[in-house]
């Protein structure tokens, strides 16, 4: 399915946004985004690979963004050096409207000591508790609540019924969806004669600049009140993640969907947990590691390392373990086969050195 605008988009202006080098007429336009394969002549598509060109064969897209020169193509397109990028911007500044700023609802509860920054945009229902600061062009959508004493940057965005608990910090351009809780109370708790005895959770929440959190996830507050769970600069957070108390995940991560991370582990700055990967507490994820898809990692791991499997180990091992294990069965009946074998060996033997033995005798 297509994304359109009503006006037409020229390559030269897609040219200025994305750079690169045009490639046929500077005033062929569009007036859509499409994939490779559904693109028709008003709309814009991209290509990342020659695999793409194999599979699908020719496309009727009106332009394109490419990684090479498309001599065998007609199309008009212009080649820069990572095209989905290119594609992103392009959306970004063509097919994503900017509303006017629509100011603060009459109907918004604020609390003493607030301070909001221009331009913004906080729609009916929001609830802003004391010393709440908003900065400018921030956009609030209704039902979103604010606890004392937090604050959020400039141009961010939290979507409705996102709840951000007191005490808790988020940075500019951070993008929050639907049902996100953050500062809520981490799982802590002291058992007495069979009693769970609750630990109160007293720290904070700091969310950095450019962190982008899915719907549905739960960012637990620190333990203590000198303590913060941090989420640091460009990392993105994939819907119905929990980060328990105390965690640090470092610079321009990657979390999707269903990961949890157990309290007051440390992650490093690019890293990659794939869905519904479980990370014990009190261990620290080296940088640029990657971990597959509902891992189970029970121990600190180096840096720069991929990792699989429950418990953890290296992935090319753990693809090897995997290949083995539809052979189990066989395996099984193979080394029953092999058991009842040398149980006859060991018995014919036996039986051998008893007759040698008799002969001696005789």
């Amino acid at each position: 399915m297509a994304t359109r605008t009503g006006t037409p988009i020229t390559l030269a202006q897609i040219h200025d946004v994305v750079g690169g080098e045009l490639m046929g007429s500077p005033q062929a336009s569009v007036t859509g985004l499409a994939g490779f394969e559904e693109a028709r002549p008003n709309d814009l598509t991209f290509i990342t690979g020659d695999r793409m060109l194999k599979a699908s064969g020719s496309t009727a897209a009106g332009a394109l963004l490419a990684h090479r020169r498309l001599d065998e193509i007609t199309n008009p397109h212009i080649v820069v050096a990572n095209p989905k990028l290119a594609f992103a911007q392009v959306a970004q500044a063509f097919f994503c409207p900017v509303s006017p700023p629509r100011g603060i609802d009459a109907t918004v509860v604020r609390g003493i000591k607030t301070q909001v920054g221009s331009d913004v945009s906080i729609w009916p229902g929001v609830t802003l508790g004391d010393r709440v600061t908003i900065g400018a062009r921030v956009t609030l959508y209704p039902g979103v609540f604010i606890g004392n004493d937090t604050s959020i940057g400039d141009d961010s965005v939290l979507y409705p019924n996102v709840v951000v608990r007191e005490g808790c910090t988020i940075g500019a351009r951070v993008i929050i969806h639907s049902g996100t809780v953050i500062g809520s109370d981490g799982f802590g708790y002291v058992q007495d004669q069979g009693r769970h005895y609750k630990i109160p959770q007293l720290g904070g929440v700091t969310i950095e600049d450019d962190v982008e959190l899915g719907a549905n996830v739960a960012i637990d507050r620190a333990t203590l009140p000198s303590g913060q769970t941090i989420i640091k600069q460009g990392s993105k957070v994939d819907n119905l993640v929990q980060i328990a108390h105390n965690v640090t995940i470092g610079e321009h991560s990657i979390l999707v969907s269903q990961v949890g991370i157990a309290g007051s582990t440390r992650v490093g700055h690019h890293v990659m947990i794939g869905g519904q990967a479980g990370l014990a507490d009190h261990i620290v994820i080296g940088d640029q590691v990657m971990i597959a898809a509902r891992a189970g990692v029970n121990r600190s791991l180096e840096p720069n390392q991929i990792v699989s499997g429950a418990p953890v180990m290296p992935h090319e091992v753990w693809v090897r373990a995997q290949a083995v294990i539809p052979r189990l069965p066989e395996l099984r009946q193979t080394l029953r086969t092999l058991e009842v074998r040398i149980k006859q060996l060991e018995e014919s033997r036996r039986v051998r050195g008893k007759k040698r033995g008799k002969g001696g005798k005789g």
